[in-house]
């Protein structure tokens, strides 16, 4: 049993809230997970090794030391700060962790990590700076805890969590850098990503941390953890690697095969595969194609609705359809409507040459109206 796509199965989703609650769970040494401060030394590890001028005091031996041992760490999810810029602005920090002195009587952390997580590559707002905002808030913050000189500034830094390194996310990124280096803030920052491949030595993974502490237990170079921990990392895995995809996804899936030869999707992908990128399309004939493909393979009819909700979850600017934005799902974003004026009508996806203008939408519960430019993520290299 996977509790995390049991969960998420009620609309196919879980929200990013959800996950960054999870995430804090288990970064938070105080918890009753029993991973103590060892999974929090591995996730910090990167960003530390990257930065070893700021952090000579966190390290022994190469490596992040014992935090349960001289410090006192707390982690918060969704910490409100208050931007003061042109405009006063309040962001929400999804994850903070304070690692403070336990022999300082300074009420201050020695440290404080910002962490930033997106599951959808497609929530990454272009432009609006919350990376930043979130940086100087959390400075205004601190600036307004010392009351005396000898109160010293905690060393901030910053952790971006991306689904995938996109061009989207990258961009972001370093955007966030540009900023900080025109404001002369001195921020250590570190993109990482929720997935990855196991030999991808240069991108840190969240999957890779965390199948890192099942196996420092499994050789004993860590204590035994609790049984329900184990099985609920291996969940947790399971469910990262599936793009937070939901028991209910997946069941479906298994019922198109077993009704019609294949996932449905894969007959709107060999009609795209036919067409040319400058055809025009009825979206009709669409569906009447798929129709007759699905009958000759398996001798079975299509539900209209199924059919209806297949079709439009293919089409990247129709609002009506499911999120399907990160890269792992680049497999169903497969047409456009020239003008959502006329949904009669679509092209081919083109995407290393995307057309200008064209929105792609991601809808959830939070913003059904969610978008982004196809030319904000393709080409995506």
């Amino acid at each position: 049993m996977n509790i995390f796509k049991i969960l998420s199965s009620n609309d196919g989703s879980i929200n990013e809230p959800n996950v960054s609650s999870f995430l804090a769970y288990l970064l938070d040494p105080n918890e009753n997970h029993g991973l103590n401060s060892k999974f929090l030394e591995l996730f910090l590890r990167p960003i530390v090794l990257d930065n070893k001028e700021y952090y000579k005091e966190l390290l022994y031996n190469n490596r992040v030391r014992d935090l349960s041992k001289n410090y006192e760490v707390k982690v918060q999810a969704e910490f409100t700060v208050t931007h003061t810029g042109e405009k006063q602005k309040n962001r929400d920090i999804d994850i903070l962790i304070e690692i403070y002195n336990k022999n300082s009587i300074i009420s201050l952390p020695q440290f404080s990590f910002c962490i930033e997580n997106k599951i959808k590559d497609g929530a990454i707002s272009k432009g609006d700076n919350q990376l930043f905002e979130e940086i100087s808030g959390l400075t205004s913050y601190y600036k307004n805890q010392i009351t005396n000189e000898n109160q010293k500034f905690p060393l901030i830094s910053f952790v971006f969590i991306t689904p995938k390194k996109t061009k989207r996310a990258i961009a972001e990124f370093n955007e966030l850098l540009s900023k900080l280096e025109n404001c002369n803030f001195s921020i250590p920052c570190l993109h990482i990503i929720w997935s990855g491949e196991d030999n991808d030595e240069d991108n840190v993974a969240i999957t890779s941390l965390l199948k890192d502490i099942l196996q420092y237990e499994s050789i004993g170079e860590i204590e035994p953890i609790y049984e329900y921990t184990k099985h609920t990392l291996k969940s947790f895995l399971s469910f990262i690697k599936s793009d937070f995809q939901s028991y209910l996804a997946e069941k479906t899936e298994i019922i198109e095969r077993r009704n019609y030869g294949k996932p449905l999707l894969s007959y709107f992908q060999e009609i795209y595969d036919s067409l040319d990128f400058e055809e025009e399309i009825e979206l009709s004939q669409i569906k009447e194609m798929v129709l007759n493909n699905v009958v000759s393979n398996c001798n079975t009819e299509v539900n209209k609705a199924t059919l209806y909700a297949h079709s439009i979850s293919t089409i990247v600017n129709e609002k009506n359809r499911k999120h399907h934005i990160s890269k792992i799902l680049k497999k169903d974003n497969l047409f456009y409507y020239p003008s959502e004026l006329n949904k009669k009508v679509v092209k081919k996806l083109n995407f290393d040459s995307p057309p200008e203008g064209i929105k792609i939408y991601w809808g959830d519960k939070s913003d059904k109206d969610a978008y982004c430019f196809l030319t904000d993520i393709y080409p995506e290299n």
